[in-house]
């Protein structure tokens, strides 16, 4: 272990080849547009960068944490007392016709023009999904009854030995919004995802149609917000129960809590009205799951990740 954050910045300068970035404020890189100022900021562009960024700041016990569009985080007012790393790392290209390889940094939407450019059929239905790859497949994010975790062939992985694995997709448990990089600190470097050939006519409609879909209840893109912002509900059947359905029923839409409120057209949505801090986010979230374990006795389960100014053992 290293001794203090005084040699960091000079340690990182020689070991990756790039300098860190100081108090940068993460509202800027935040869809909530919401945080306060992070110590270190620092966009790995390649495998060498991230690895680099990442294998330093662990020798330093540096508290640090990796995000890649920035959609579906809740950063503190307070910023962060360590090391952001914005994960910058953008390729598509073909394996086979089967499959095709993306790097982690890679944004869905960017994976989907290539699909569609280059006939490549499946994954339509992350239209409108904003993020990355290895951020979508942290979460198992999906919509219309399919998730990436179903997508997904193998991945490449830097472990906490600070040595790059490659893992097929049964070491992620995929489940509803959850794969096993929630409980191990992994993190992705590429993602081998299975397609199939389809013209690009169907594509473009398919991306069309799901386009249309969500545009009829979500938020405009430039409106301030994390995405849903609570998981639906599943039961020991496998039944799956629409959070913003709950949420209608006790009358969130259009709640507030200074600056943060309820979108009016989909109430698992929360949104920043123009000022509104982490803390509005959260006593919003904390009522909105006060009253449908009051109405149902149902535990809503957050979808936005909460990023606190320090780990939460301190």
């Amino acid at each position: 272990m290293k001794n203090g954050k005084r040699d960091f910045p000079e340690m990182f300068q020689n070991t990756v080849g790039r300098p860190l970035n100081f108090s940068i404020r993460l509202s800027d890189y935040s869809h909530f547009r919401i945080g306060g100022e992070a110590d270190y900021f620092f966009c790995a562009r390649s495998p060498h960068d991230l690895k680099k960024a990442i294998t330093l700041a662990r020798e330093f016990s540096m508290y640090h944490t990796i995000m890649g569009g920035g959609y579906n985080l809740l950063f503190a007012d307070e910023g962060f007392r360590g090391l952001v790393i914005k994960n910058q790392i953008e390729e598509v290209e073909r394996q086979d016709k089967e499959f095709i390889r993306c790097a982690s940094g890679s944004s869905l939407k960017d994976v989907l023009e290539w699909c569609a450019e280059n006939e490549s059929g499946g994954l339509e239905f992350m239209a409108g999904i904003p993020g990355t790859v290895g951020g979508a497949v942290y979460g198992n994010a999906g919509a219309f009854n399919e998730e990436i975790g179903d997508r997904v062939v193998e991945a490449v992985l830097f472990d906490e030995t600070n040595r790059e694995v490659r893992k097929h997709r049964e070491y992620f448990s995929f489940d509803y919004r959850y794969s096993s990089l929630k409980k191990r600190p992994d993190v992705v470097l590429e993602v081998i995802l299975r397609i199939e050939e389809r013209k690009r006519s169907r594509i473009d409609a398919n991306i069309a149609d799901y386009m249309e879909r969500r545009k009829k209840r979500h938020p405009p893109w430039d409106v301030a917000c994390a995405g849903s912002y609570f998981q639906n509900p599943v039961f020991p059947d496998g039944k799956k129960v629409p959070a913003a359905k709950l949420l209608d029923r006790v009358g969130a839409k259009g709640l507030r809590e200074g600056d943060a409120m309820v979108y009016e057209g989909h109430a698992n949505f929360i949104i920043n009205c123009g000022n509104a801090g982490a803390k509005d986010v959260l006593r919003l979230a904390s009522e909105l799951k006060r009253r449908v374990k009051e109405e149902f006795d149902i535990d809503l389960k957050e979808e936005v990740i909460h990023v606190p100014a320090v780990p939460p053992s301190r």
